[in-house]
C-alpha cells in the first residue's frame, strides 16, 4: 500500500477522502494548499524528493509556493499569472502510462496558469487549449531518486480528475503500469469477434490466442488477428503469454472453462449471463478469491447511451425517488434456431435479454429484492424450446416494483422503459420499429413542469475493457464486480423456479 500524506486547506475544493489514505511515514506528499511552507520546510521537501519520495502539487499550490527557491528547483518551472476563470478543454496525453485510457478530453471550469513550455526533463501529462495555443496543465519530472508531479487544475468533483490524481499518487510513489496483458479467447463465434475487436482497441490489453472447437472459426481468428489458435482450452491455458481469459461459451457451459482458467492462475472475463445457477456463480467467485485473480462479467450494455441517459436522469433526482418500473423487449418474429432458443443451453427466455434488463433494474433500485414472480406463454413458436413470452415481477424491500417482459409474439411494442418517480417519470420509447434491440431508445423526462427529450451521450465503445485494463494496471474499481452479476443470476434462477410452480410468488433476499 502506498502511504500518502495530504496537505489541504479550506480554500481548495480537494476532498482528500477521494484519493488516498493519510498515513505516517509517507512515500508521497500531496499538497493542495495556498499556505506557503517556510524556507526550512521547503528545503525539507526538496530533500524528501531527492532521497526517493514523491511530491504532487495540485491546484494553485505551485503558484503559491514558487517563491521558495527549493520549490522552484523541484518544479523546474514558475507559473505565470492566471487568466480569468473560464471553461477549459483538457486533453491528456494518450501514450503516457498514467493517462492511458482516460477520456480523450474533459471540460473543467478553472483559471489557467500560462507557461512557455514544459520544464526541462519533464514529461507532459495533459494540456489545455488557450487562445489557439496548447498550455501545459500537468507534468511529471524526476528529481534525484524521487519524482515531482504538477497538476495545475483544481478538483472539479469529476471521476476523471479523481482517477488522474489517484494514478499520479501511485506514479509518484514509484509505481508504473504493468506491461499489456495477453488475452486468450475461449470461443470465437459472433460474440468472440466482438471481444477480440474491443480488446485490440484497448491499451493495456493485447490479443494473444484463441481457442475454438470449430476449425473454420480458428482459421477466421488466425486470419483476422494473426493469432495462435488452439482446439482445446487446456492448450490455451498452457500458453504463458495468456494472462487473461475471455470465456465466450454458451451459458450452460460457463462454469467449467471459467474454473479451469482461474485455477490455472488466469484472470477471467465471463460472458453474460454469468451462470444459469447461483451455485455455479458461487463456485466461480470462490475460485477467484482463493486464486486471488480478477473475475468479471461482460455486462456490456451498461454503456448503452440510452441506458446511461436514463440512469443519470434517475440518479439526479429530477423525477424524484423511483418506485415503479416496466421494461420490455421483443416483437413478433420467429426466434433463431441457434442455441439462444434452446432452453437446456441458454437457460431459457428469461436468461436471454433478462441478463441485461435485470442488470439495468438493479442499478436503478438500491433496495434488496424480496419477491419474484414469473409467468410464461408457449403458444406460437413450437419448433424451439424457449418460451414465446416471459414476464417477471420484482418487489423490493422498500415496496418498489419492477417488471420485465420479453416477448416473441408481441405485434405491438410497449416502451423499452417506463419509470415512475415521486416527482415525475422517465420513458424510453423505441426509436425504430424494425431493430429495437440495437438502436437506442428515445429517452424523455416528464415532470409537472413539462417534458424534456434527453440528448444521449456518445457511446463508449470499449468502456468495459477500458475499465478492466484500468483495474489491472492501477487497481481502480471494477465496473462489473462478480457479486453484482450473481444477483442477476439469482433473480433469473428464482424466476425459473416460479415458472415451474405455475407462477407462484417466491419470497427471496437478493
Amino acid at each position: 500500500m502506498v502511504s500518502v500524506r495530504i496537505l489541504a486547506d479550506e480554500r481548495t475544493s480537494l476532498d482528500p477522502r477521494r484519493f488516498a489514505i493519510v498515513a505516517a511515514g509517507e512515500q508521497v506528499l500531496l499538497a493542495a494548499t495556498e499556505r506557503r511552507p517556510s524556507e526550512r520546510q521547503a528545503s525539507a521537501l526538496r530533500s524528501f524528493v531527492r532521497r526517493g519520495g514523491g511530491l504532487v502539487l495540485a491546484g494553485r499550490t505551485l503558484a503559491a509556493w514558487s517563491g521558495d527557491e527549493a520549490i522552484r528547483e523541484l518544479a523546474g518551472w514558475v507559473p505565470a499569472l492566471p487568466g480569468p476563470e473560464t471553461e477549459l478543454i483538457v486533453r491528456p496525453d494518450r501514450e503516457h502510462p498514467v493517462t492511458q485510457r482516460l477520456d480523450p478530453e474533459w471540460r473543467i471550469r478553472d483559471r489557467l496558469y500560462v507557461s512557455e513550455g514544459p520544464p526541462a526533463g519533464a514529461t507532459v501529462l495533459a494540456r489545455a487549449s488557450w487562445r489557439f495555443t496548447e498550455q501545459v496543465v500537468a507534468y511529471e519530472r524526476p528529481f534525484g531518486k524521487g519524482r515531482f508531479v504538477y497538476l495545475g487544475l483544481r478538483d472539479d468533483g469529476s471521476s476523471t480528475y479523481a482517477k488522474l490524481l489517484a494514478r499520479l499518487l501511485l506514479f509518484a510513489a514509484g509505481r508504473t503500469a504493468a506491461p499489456a496483458v495477453g488475452v486468450g479467447l475461449i470461443g470465437y463465434g459472433a460474440i468472440g469477434r466482438e471481444h477480440a475487436a474491443s480488446v485490440a482497441a484497448t491499451s493495456g490489453l493485447r490479443l494473444a490466442a484463441v481457442c475454438d472447437l470449430n476449425p473454420q472459426r480458428r482459421e477466421a481468428a488466425a486470419h483476422d488477428w494473426g493469432l495462435r489458435t488452439f482446439a482445446g482450452q487446456d492448450e490455451l491455458l498452457e500458453d504463458t503469454d495468456v494472462g487473461l481469459v475471455v470465456v465466450g461459451t454458451p451459458p450452460s457451459d460457463h462454469a467449467s472453462p471459467v474454473l479451469a482458467a482461474l485455477n490455472a492462475g488466469r484472470h477471467v472475463v465471463c460472458e453474460k449471463p454469468f451462470a444459469v445457477r447461483v451455485e455455479d456463480a458461487d463456485r466461480m467467485m470462490d475460485a477467484a478469491a482463493s486464486q486471488r485473480r480478477v473475475l468479471t462479467v461482460y455486462q456490456s450494455r451498461r454503456w448503452d447511451p440510452d441506458y446511461v441517459a436514463l440512469r443519470d436522469a434517475a440518479r439526479s433526482g429530477r423525477a424524484g425517488e423511483p418506485f415503479y418500473m416496466e421494461s420490455f423487449i421483443g416483437g413478433y418474429d420467429h426466434p433463431c434456431d441457434f442455441w439462444h432458443s434452446h432452453e437446456p443451453v441458454s437457460g431459457g427466455t428469461v436468461y436471454d435479454w433478462g441478463s441485461h434488463y435485470f442488470d439495468w433494474i438493479l442499478q436503478l433500485f438500491d433496495e434488496r429484492v424480496r419477491s419474484v414472480t414469473a409467468n410464461a406463454h408457449k403458444r406460437v413458436w413450437h419448433d424451439v424450446t424457449n418460451d414465446d413470452q416471459v414476464r417477471v415481477d420484482l418487489t423490493f424491500a422498500g415496496g418498489q416494483q419492477a417488471t420485465f417482459l420479453q416477448s416473441g409474439i408481441a405485434a405491438a411494442r410497449k416502451p423499452k422503459w417506463y419509470l415512475l418517480g415521486t416527482r415525475g417519470a422517465i420513458v424510453g420509447d423505441w426509436a425504430d420499429a424494425d431493430v429495437p434491440a440495437d438502436l437506442p431508445a428515445r429517452v424523455t423526462v416528464f415532470t409537472r413542469a413539462g417534458e424534456e427529450r434527453l440528448s444521449l451521450p456518445a457511446r463508449d465503445e470499449h468502456g468495459f475493457y477500458r475499465n478492466l485494463a484500468d483495474h489491472l494496471a492501477w487497481g481502480e474499481p471494477l465496473a462489473v464486480p462478480p457479486e453484482e452479476a450473481r444477483r442477476n443470476v439469482a433473480i433469473m434462477e428464482a424466476a425459473t423456479q416460479s415458472l415451474k410452480r405455475d407462477g407462484a410468488q417466491l419470497m427471496v433476499d437478493i
